[in-house]
């Protein structure tokens, strides 16, 4: 394979969330400073025990799941309810009410640099286990996790942007 400079990437983008306290219509969710997705995949080995040494000859794959990390900057009332596990309603958060957080959560590309892609989790279980820093010296961030769930045998999409 040739290398090619124009798929090396600086990725940018605008972080959209399928909101839940209304509408259920996507709303931007502001400046965010990281976002990341990690795989994890579980595997069950087997191994051939007729020899003198076992021998690996067969690996399955028995559990696919995904983790979402967001870093979000702008502490509004949405985002600020997704931090601390809680529901808007006009403005005024319950801390720690929400039963359930599931959201869609779709990142499209912006970057200068490298191919834009658009990417689409169908359901993501917003789960905050990150402390909220209310007094700092340095900018504020709102930094949630959530487990990517599958729906209907699916977890998401990778589209070019056109």
């Amino acid at each position: 394979m040739t290398t090619n400079v124009n798929n090396y990437t600086i990725g940018k983008g605008i972080v959209w969330i399928k909101n839940p306290f209304d509408s259920g219509s996507y709303a931007e969710v502001g400046n965010v400073s990281k976002f990341t997705f990690q795989p994890q995949l579980t595997t069950l080995d087997h191994f051939d025990s007729q020899s003198g040494i076992k021998t690996k000859d067969l690996t399955v794959l028995t559990e696919k799941k995904g983790t979402l990390t967001l870093t979000m900057d702008e502490w509004t009332a949405d985002n600020l309810a997704l931090a601390v596990y809680g529901e808007n309603v006009a403005g005024t958060i319950s801390i720690l009410s929400a039963a359930d957080i599931s959201v869609a959560v779709k990142i499209v590309g912006t970057n200068d640099v490298g191919p834009k892609y658009t990417y689409e989790f169908l359901r993501v279980k917003m789960l905050p286990n990150k402390e909220l820093g209310l007094i700092a010296d340095s900018w504020g961030e709102l930094e949630i996790n959530g487990d990517v769930l599958a729906v209907a045998g699916e977890f998401g999409t990778i589209t070019p942007v056109v």
